[in-house]
């Protein structure tokens, strides 16, 4: 205990030192010890930066950018690694004309981070910009041209002193950095995928709510929280991620924030409390469910993101229309095998029987054999029926592939319609204490409402145990016996902010509850219970896999053997057909 009170002492004093203001309030957060722990340099350098980048820039400008660009469904750990390159590369100079000690401390940090996290440093495309950076900067060593011409946008940042400099930096280089494959690797499709960086840049100018700087500076989120380490596919046994916490004044303002940006809820307000009382339990306790029939459906102003939204609905629509006759085949081979199979279900089949009526030619077996069927009986199939939940992940790591998942959301409730199974269909997204649940269409609604599925976005952060959690009880309460989930998803539950421990959603004398972050391990095994625990129930889950190859492993140990890996869209109806119909047959 003495020894983690001093070394976090002695990193505060650093900080404090390197900044020159000793009023200059520091997290926990902050003082990670873990770092310490790999390495006194490491530690203390983490300490320089921070330091550092109060002293020379404006911390609440890039707190507010970083907030926005979150809001916006980019992704948080890919923003801090590419946030600390950024900052290093503005800070290291004027740093090391005051101190010129701090030099030496920098090249003994990288060369640790080097040896010490060899393996995280070649787990994912921006980590491994981060190895290509301090290699480069200890050793001078050339990166691949892809990597390097990312770099020399990082060292342009050396001789700057704008805040907003930066900024821009992290921007760009984040979108040359986290580009994922799925949309232009998806086999069948023309390429109609338009590319959305102009409308993006319009939202980013006029968005709602953190239009103007003194919004922006109630939003503070501390790029030197700590790393957040990338998904590891469940082989992490405990979070290592940090926690993006929100102030209490952001907290306030949540409510207010998720109308505007995702539209008003169709519950009233004594139904929503219900509805969380009996939902945010266990570890989402300290959450929220926010159910919303779109931003285009609830009577708002129009406003910059509802514009947005218009945007990328004709986006997705473009998708549609260019790939018209093998969306056609698929909505109809997988409406044919639902047809078929419901109507195996349903036939009658006459069997012989010892009851029923007699068969007069099979009289002679009387006294001369023991054949005792000696009557027919009709038998008649199974009448019971069906409903269908389509839950879509809708998180800021769709983004780049929002116009065909939606597709495939679009392809199942088609089918669905054409054959007469209710249905509902909604998407689920989070940030800070609520999961929006986004309701496309409901059971009865008629096949016009499932071109609303269009209006299909990423943003933000997903908590895919409690979004699962809100569709079962959605379909407990309908009628039908037999009851199937299927869940469009890139197996990467995530979801990293919070807001301040507040006494509304606790005991005014209970204790405040440790946050942990939800992903990794934790969220995946989570969400496995969910889905097991909807099994037991006796309700039917599919998960249809909407990733990257690194993530597959979590999806097979949230979805077990259930769950369909499609790469190529013409065989989607056959994939997703085959497990209906297991289903309905069974």
């Amino acid at each position: 205990m003495e020894h983690s009170l001093d070394v976090q002492t002695r990193l505060e004093n650093l900080i404090w030192t390197v900044s020159g203001n000793y009023d200059l309030e520091i997290s926990p957060e902050e003082l990670d010890e873990r770092l310490f722990e790999k390495s006194p340099y490491i530690a203390f350098y983490h300490a320089i930066e921070k330091g550092c980048f109060e002293k020379y820039f404006d911390t609440k400008v890039f707190s507010s950018f970083f907030t926005k660009k979150v809001y916006q469904g980019l992704e948080p750990s890919v923003l801090q690694c590419l946030g600390k390159l950024c900052i290093d590369s503005a800070i290291w100079k004027k740093a090391s004309k005051e101190r010129k000690g701090i030099l030496n401390i920098r090249k003994k940090a990288f060369l640790d981070t080097l040896e010490k996290d060899a393996f995280r440093l070649s787990h994912t495309d921006w980590e491994y910009i981060e190895g290509c950076y301090l290699e480069y900067v200890v050793h001078g060593q050339i990166a691949p041209p892809r990597v390097q011409e990312i770099l020399e946008k990082i060292m342009a940042l050396e001789n700057t002193s704008s805040t907003m400099e930066i900024c821009l930096c992290l921007e760009e280089i984040y979108h040359m950095a986290y580009e994922k494959g799925f949309a232009k690797q998806f086999k069948g499709l023309t390429r109609h995928v338009k590319n959305s960086d102009e409308n993006k840049k319009d939202y980013t100018e006029k968005e709602s709510g953190l239009e103007d700087s003194q919004d922006a500076q109630e939003h503070p989120v501390n790029i030197f929280s700590g790393h957040v380490d990338a998904q590891d596919n469940g082989k992490t046994k405990r979070p290592k991620s940090s926690l993006i916490v929100l102030d209490q004044d952001s907290v306030n303002r949540m409510a207010q924030y998720i109308e505007l940006n995702y539209g008003k809820s169709y519950l009233t307000r004594q139904e929503a409390s219900v509805l969380n009382t009996q939902l945010c339990t266990g570890i989402h306790k300290d959450c929220r469910l926010h159910l919303t029939k779109g931003l285009l459906h609830s009577q708002l102003e129009k406003n910059a993101k509802t514009a947005y939204v218009k945007n990328i609905k004709e986006e997705n629509l473009r998708i549609l229309r260019g790939n018209q006759l093998v969306t056609r085949q698929n909505i109809q081979v997988l409406a044919n095998t639902l047809r078929r199979a419901l109507l195996t279900r349903t036939e009658r089949e006459i069997c012989s029987s010892e009851y029923g009526q007699i068969c007069p030619n099979k009289l002679w077996n009387l006294n001369r054999t023991e054949n005792r069927r000696l009557f027919q009986r009709e038998i008649l199939g199974d009448q019971t029926d069906f409903v269908v939940e389509v839950l879509i992940d809708a998180s800021g790591s769709q983004q780049s592939r929002q116009g065909l998942v939606a597709l495939q959301g679009y392809m199942i409730s088609e089918a669905l319609s054409i054959v007469q199974i209710p249905h509902r269909v909604i998407s689920f997204c989070t940030f800070g204490a609520y999961t929006v649940l986004n309701k496309f269409r409901d059971y009865e609604d008629a096949r016009e409402m499932n071109e609303r599925i269009f209006e299909f976005y990423g943003s933000a952060n997903n908590r895919d145990g409690l979004a699962v959690r809100a569709a079962a009880h959605s379909l407990d309460a309908r009628p039908e016996e037999n009851k199937i989930l299927i869940v469009l998803s890139d197996g990467k539950p995530n979801d990293i902010i919070a807001g301040e421990d507040s006494v509304k959603y606790r005991k005014k004398t209970e204790a405040p509850r440790k946050k942990e972050p939800y992903c990794l391990e934790y969220a995946v095994k989570d969400t496995a219970t969910e889905i097991r625990k909807l099994r037991n129930r006796k309700i039917s889950v599919l998960g249809v896999f909407a990733g990257e190859e690194e993530d597959l492993q979590a999806e097979k140990r949230i979805f077990g053997k259930d769950f369909a890996y499609i790469r190529d869209i013409s065989k989607f109806a056959n994939v997703v057909g085959r497990y209906l119909r297991k289903q309905i047959t069974l």
